[in-house]
């Protein structure tokens, strides 16, 4: 799987966390233990207790103060962790807290939970981190219960959550990541009344139907198997608009072990991207693909929106998108729009599910593209695209 290195920053919990502890006093006017930090920090509970070299220890009330304001505050912090707090050794066991905010933000967060990170090296400024020097098997992400606001509306996430790691070595013995993703559960919109959000057309069409917030889901998944010196690189994406519309993408790209190794180290130096994208176009080949769009409603939003913008009917609006699609069809793929347009106009006139999917005989290199932008039929027939519709 090709994993870029990224450059970290300090966090919420590195802010909380991953400093050094400079002085350490009871304060007698608030009966609140005080932790000067040496950033500037200054750190304070009213019970619990902190090992001053690791970072361990269980917290209750918690605030974070920068210049004189607070900047967060957590009912309640456990930290398990070995190393030394703030460098780059610093190895985080677990971490959890409770009903954490960031104040200036407005974020609220019922629960986070972190498990395995290295967070000492995830927290370095100057640093190019790979993703394998901070995971592990066992690392884990968790949130739940996300909430802001702004002036436009109140925003909401049930839950957060990594998918669980996998790792492997390639034949030249570089580890790489072989299973990484993401799930977010329950984030729902719900605009204000009287704001901009709230009179836009797409949620006064929602309210109409007794929708009164956008509620969405996405997942996310990444995978890497291999087999003798090649490898199959997976990626999925799956986003749903509650009771609306789901929309599915399915991707399988293959290389060599031997090209991966050599190219994707020089996504990271930008002297040699440019060399690195050309070599891959070359190298990554495409197995298979899908998108499956399932309309169960949006598309009636849509064209209701569209037909009122325009001063036509509902009706005539469909018939309007038939057409230009028709049209668009035939120029681009004359030997082939009699079979792709059929199931796109179901589509728009009844809704359901849409499924379009690549099947080559054989992987088809990335570099082909050039090539199927100046003959777009040759492009179906190769990459073996079918597109059917289901009710």
């Amino acid at each position: 799987m090709m994993i870029p290195t990224i450059k970290t920053s300090p966090t919420l919990f590195a802010a909380l966390t991953a400093t050094a502890l400079l002085v350490f006093q009871p304060s007698p006017a608030s009966a609140r233990t005080t932790l000067q930090l040496d950033n500037g920090n200054v750190l304070s509970f009213s019970d619990g207790s902190i090992d001053m070299v690791t970072g361990s220890g269980e917290l209750f009330d918690v605030s974070v103060v920068e210049y004189g304001e607070e900047v967060a505050r957590a009912e309640y912090l456990r930290i398990d962790a070995t190393g030394n707090l703030g460098q780059a050794d610093w190895f985080v066991n677990e971490l959890v807290a409770d009903n954490l905010e960031a104040v200036e933000e407005g974020i609220f967060i019922g629960r986070a939970e972190l498990r395995d990170i290295a967070m000492g090296m995830l927290a370095m400024d100057d640093e190019m981190v790979d993703y394998e020097q901070y995971l592990t098997p066992g690392t884990s992400v968790l949130v739940e219960n996300i909430g802001m606001a702004d002036e436009e509306a109140l925003f909401s996430v049930d839950r957060v959550a990594s998918l669980p790691f996998g790792f492997d070595l390639l034949n030249d013995g570089q580890q790489i990541v072989t299973n990484a993703g993401i799930e977010v559960d329950g984030f729902t919109m719900m605009p204000l009344d009287g704001s901009a959000a709230g009179s836009d057309p797409m949620f006064q069409k929602l309210a109409e139907r007794g929708i009164t917030d956008v509620g969405m889901d996405l997942k996310i998944a990444s995978g890497v198997r291999l087999a003798g010196d090649s490898m199959t690189m997976l990626y999925g994406i799956e986003a749903a608009m509650r009771d609306l519309t789901e929309i599915r993408f399915n991707v399988a790209l293959s290389m060599a072990q031997v090209s991966y190794s050599q190219l994707v180290p020089m996504l990271s130096s930008p002297e040699d991207n440019g060399a690195a994208l050309l070599g891959l176009s070359g190298a990554v080949s495409l197995d298979a693909a899908e998108i499956v769009i399932d309309d169960r409603g949006l598309l009636d939003i849509l064209f209701e929106i569209a037909a009122e913008e325009e001063g036509v009917s509902d009706g005539d609006m469909r018939t309007m998108a038939r057409m230009v699609l028709a049209s668009a069809l035939q120029g681009t793929f004359p030997e082939n729009a009699a079979n792709l347009l059929p199931p796109i106009e179901a589509l728009i006139s009844e809704g359901g599910e849409l499924q379009v999917l690549a099947q080559p005989g054989m992987p088809v290199p990335l570099s082909s593209s050039l090539g199927f932008m100046m003959l777009p039929d040759m492009a179906i027939q190769q990459l073996g695209i079918t597109v059917t519709h289901m009710p």
